[in-house]
């Protein structure tokens, strides 16, 4: 059955920059008849589309109102003029530009309506997108069940995402929708935000992260919600539907009136940097969002690829679009965000653009004694500890190659030391490791802190390091933080004082942890995934693998490393 001309130019203009795959459900129509009736659009020239993709999601043709489309919209829709529908619908040229600057946010939620939507019989879901406020967007379904969607991208510091999390926990409850969901970028921050959403009391929360698994998948158990009676529960999108409760629809406050003018969207769509982006060039771009002035190497690579392909990426994103910027001469080249990259992400995730520019700015500033430096901190500190840096993502980038050529392994994320930050013990104790990250490794998972540490090398120094991952441990943080239990991975410049911290740690009676220490030339030889670290809770035992950590367990209630009766061997 054939849509109404009406209904497929109504849906278009509420559900702006949709693909045909997520329109179908989100209407309850099949996908060949959403697809029929988007080509007959297409084909009159009443609607364009773009292509569009981000790391986590492929590459799909997005439909929008063209100029024309917009005519033929408001005349079917009983509008007096095309003024008058732009300011009804979120079609307007302010509407459109806010919903491509947060283009690939819109696309996972737009993902995520589908996957909740029942998808027959005519059943419409809402989606309405939020200009300012809490939530990123709010989808209603065709029972009047709403979910709020709270979505933390790489930009948006941890405390600005809490602080919208506490607002809403504050919320009557006839302004909060009958859930929260809330996207982030990795596991970590999944686990550390449920357990703020437990601590704030903030009822009816799930956090998810932001993949395609996480958005599609109906029956997977990839939502977490905390509560003081059942502790920690992973739930399906099925049943966060099931649970919601079933009440009156969600009604936001309504937002000012602003000026709504006559969009050109095709040229919109083609000078956006978010459509002509390709997913590989954004995972790119995340990396230096993540890791300021990174080694061009160290970014081949990472990212897995020939030198001539990461040159036509950055060529891309430098000179073709202006997000980045490149620093040093040949040999020595370095990628960092430029100004236009800064606004590019600060917008895409909603974060303040005072406080990127502040972290990630290379202008030229002064400090308060007249002193010459760069405005972001970010770049400020990489210029004090370059060396640092460079370890850091030295060790990353060859642990994601080093895992990418095994076949049977994979770094399956990391987190840059900006994020990395941990307060455990009710605040009262902390740990700050230079990276967070899992390891997939022959079938074997293994979560790591990295440290990268070049100043302690005496032993009163390397104990005074050592001593806030035995607080740590001693804690029930691990188990929450990366089950089953994180190794502690440190990685000094030589091997003189590996054997420094395995001589300190047999003298400390509490060092029975899952720390192990390699040194720079080791790992340059033997590689990350061979037998280059030296476990310090038996520092007389031979180099271990990281695959060899299956024959040891963490004895949770002793707080210590211990052998299975069975151990690996080769």
């Amino acid at each position: 059955m054939a849509f109404p001309r009406e209904r497929i130019l109504d849906a278009l203009a509420r559900l702006t920059f949709i693909d045909a795959g997520e329109l179908a459900p989100i209407l309850g129509e099949p996908l060949a008849t959403t697809h029929r009736a988007l080509s007959v659009l297409l084909k009159d020239g009443l609607a364009g589309r773009g292509s569009h993709g981000t790391a986590h999601l492929p590459s799909s043709h997005r439909y929008y109102l063209a100029k024309k489309g917009i005519v033929e919209a408001a005349d079917a829709l009983d509008y007096y003029a095309p003024s008058d529908l732009v300011r009804a619908y979120p079609v307007s040229r302010q509407w459109l530009a806010l919903l491509i600057r947060r283009m690939d946010a819109v696309a996972s939620i737009y993902r995520l309506a589908a996957t909740l939507s029942p998808g027959v019989d005519g059943l419409e879901t809402r989606v309405e997108f939020h200009r300012r406020g809490r939530f990123d967007a709010v989808i209603t379904l065709h029972n009047g069940r709403s979910f709020g969607v709270v979505r933390q991208g790489l930009a948006l510091r941890r405390r600005s995402l809490y602080d919208r999390l506490r607002a809403i926990a504050e919320y009557h409850h006839n302004r909060r929708p009958s859930a929260v969901l809330v996207l982030v970028p990795s596991p970590w921050e999944q686990r550390l935000t449920d357990e703020f959403c437990l601590n704030v009391d903030l009822q009816d929360c799930y956090v998810g992260v932001e993949s395609r698994e996480t958005l599609e998948a109906w029956d997977r158990q990839a939502w977490i919600s905390s509560n003081w009676t059942f502790g920690r529960t992973y739930r399906t999108l099925e049943q966060v539907v099931s649970q919601a409760i079933h009440g009156g629809w969600f009604h936001p406050e309504a937002p000012e009136r602003k000026r709504a003018s006559l969009p050109d969207p095709q040229r919109m769509v083609q000078s956006a940097p978010a459509f002509g982006i390709s997913p590989a060039e954004k995972r790119a771009l995340d990396l230096i969002t993540d890791h300021p002035m990174i080694p061009r190497e160290h970014l081949t690579h990472w990212l897995g690829v020939s030198d001539g392909r990461v040159s036509q990426i950055t060529r891309s994103l430098q000179d073709t679009w202006g997000l980045i910027e490149q620093h040093g001469k040949r040999g020595d080249v370095r990628y960092t965000l430029s100004d236009r990259g800064i606004r590019y992400v600060t917008h895409r995730d909603r974060a303040q653009l005072a406080t990127t520019m502040a972290a990630w700015s290379t202008e030229p500033s002064a400090d308060n004694h007249g002193r010459p430096r760069a405005l972001g901190h970010r770049i400020l500190t990489w210029q004090r500890q370059t060396s640092h840096a460079d370890g850091i993502t030295w060790f990353l980038s060859e642990l994601a190659a080093e895992a990418k050529e095994d076949g049977d392994s994979e770094l399956q994320w990391s987190i840059p030391t900006a994020r990395s930050d941990r307060a455990f013990n009710r605040g009262e104790d902390a740990i700050a490791p230079d990276a967070v990250g899992h390891l997939l490794v022959n079938a074997l998972h293994v979560p790591f802190y990295l440290e990268h540490e070049l100043r302690a090398r005496h032993p009163r120094g390397v104990a005074a390091r050592l001593r806030p991952y035995i607080r740590y441990y001693r804690s029930d943080a691990p188990r929450d933080d990366q089950p089953p239990f994180p190794t502690t991975l440190f990685v000094v410049d030589t091997e003189e004082v590996a054997e420094t911290y395995a001589s300190t740690a047999s003298h400390m009676p509490a060092m029975k942890l899952p720390i192990l220490v390699s040194s720079r030339e080791v790992l340059s030889d033997r590689g990350i995934l061979g037998r280059s670290w030296r476990p310090l809770w038996e520092p007389e035992r031979a180099p271990l693998a990281l695959r060899e950590l299956d024959g040891y367990e963490w004895d949770g209630l002793r707080r210590r490393m211990r052998r299975l009766e069975t151990r690996y061997s080769c």
